[in-house]
């Protein structure tokens, strides 16, 4: 089923990967005509449109080293489509190991545990603390852990202990005794220079959003782009200390570390000699995918917002970065901006916090009054759901 959209794009040949020492991935594919229907969910396709069958990408596991599967963290679908790619890449018989963006790499024990069969998949949650460190649903993840452990994969934490990011980010790396390191890297590595633009311009969103609190913190730029070199610099090099000598490593990480080759690819490549990388990008429908983006494409429509506000956090803060023409949050009076801190009283805390207490509310029917931090002032906004 080819896609909507998607124009023909005449003398591609193949993609290439995007970092040195990626062979070439696939044959000639035919054009694709303007006008179709969106493939179902967890479609896999090359940028021209050229779908790719479950067999092709199990296929590419004995010429690759590392595997990237973007996703965003608040999307099921991402998650679906990467414990079936876990499935189908397991289905070559080669080695394979698992690393995960969302656990730290202090918390091994008990992935390992986890594989050995003496902590269950309804346990793991709470023994990684993972609502206090990720924050974002668990449910999500459970297919990729249940795939994992039933191929008999194992599974890596390669993010760094929150301990250590305050610190980090307070001090600097240069602060962190060498016997605290653990598998911290030995120096950071920073962008290249495409990524560095790019992160630029997501500060200057955060500073537009947050002016005050952002120079209050002492957020400044410099200190924002260390972060984010520390978590693709971290990543990379857990995943080039986990791998075995044969392994595949399949990294599950949040698009933004693998599209373009910047992030976690760039950095494996100057930590490692010549590794073969494979990049999959999530796509929502819209624009053709840019062939640069990644090595293949993954249909994963936008889920649906229930109250109509794209939140992030900044700063250990939960921000509105978008509200939803006509939609609830907007009704309220919501605004990009506005600073989260409370629901019905509790402290939101993490991304649960406020799932949780906005069903409940809806269950009980009364309406749901966030407490927001806006310029300065303090205000209680009722969200009323129909």
């Amino acid at each position: 089923m080819p896609l909507r959209a998607l124009p023909a794009i005449l003398g591609l040949l193949t993609l290439l990967a995007l970092n040195a020492g990626c062979a070439r991935l696939l044959p000639p594919s035919p054009s694709i005509p303007e006008t179709a229907t969106l493939p179902l969910p967890g479609t896999l396709f090359l940028a021209d449109g050229r779908h790719v069958e479950p067999s092709e990408l199990t296929a590419l596991v004995a010429s690759h080293d590392f595997i990237l599967i973007g996703e965003s963290h608040a999307n099921a679908c991402d998650q679906q489509f990467q414990a079936e790619a876990l499935n189908n890449l397991a289905q070559s018989g080669l080695p394979l190991a698992v690393g995960l963006e969302m656990v730290p790499w202090s918390a091994q024990k008990i992935l390992d545990a986890f594989r050995r069969g003496e902590v269950s998949l309804d346990e793991l949650e709470k023994k990684l603390g993972w609502q206090d460190y990720w924050g974002y649903s668990f449910t999500f993840y459970r297919p990729v852990l249940a795939q994992a452990k039933e191929s008999g994969i194992p599974v890596y934490g390669l993010n760094v202990p929150k301990d250590l990011l305050h610190l980090i980010r307070t001090n600097g790396l240069e602060s962190i005794p060498a016997d605290e390191r653990g598998l911290l890297p030995s120096a950071l590595i920073p962008p290249p220079p495409p990524q560095r633009a790019m992160i630029e311009e997501e500060y200057r969103r955060h500073v537009e959003l947050m002016p005050d609190r952002t120079m209050e913190a002492g957020f400044d730029l410099e200190r924002f782009m260390t972060i984010q070199s520390l978590w693709d610099t971290q990543m990379a090099h857990v995943a080039i200390q986990r791998r075995g000598a044969d392994d595949t490593m399949v990294i599950l990480t949040g698009t933004a570390h693998v599209e373009y080759g910047h992030g976690i690819a760039y950095r494996l490549a100057l930590l490692e000699d010549a590794p073969r990388i494979l990049s999959l990008i999530p796509w929502r429908g819209g624009p053709v995918p840019e062939p640069t983006a990644g090595d293949f494409f993954f249909y994963c429509p936008e889920p649906p917002r229930r109250l109509g506000m794209l939140i992030a956090w900044v700063n250990d803060q939960v921000v509105v970065t978008g509200v939803i023409p006509n939609s609830l949050a907007q009704a309220a009076g919501l605004q990009p901006g506005d600073v989260l801190l409370a629901a019905d009283n509790i402290p939101i805390t993490s991304l649960k916090v406020l799932h949780t207490v906005g069903v409940q509310a809806k269950s009980e029917q009364r309406p749901l009054l966030l407490e927001v931090l806006r310029d300065g002032d303090q205000l209680t906004i009722p969200i009323t759901s129909p």
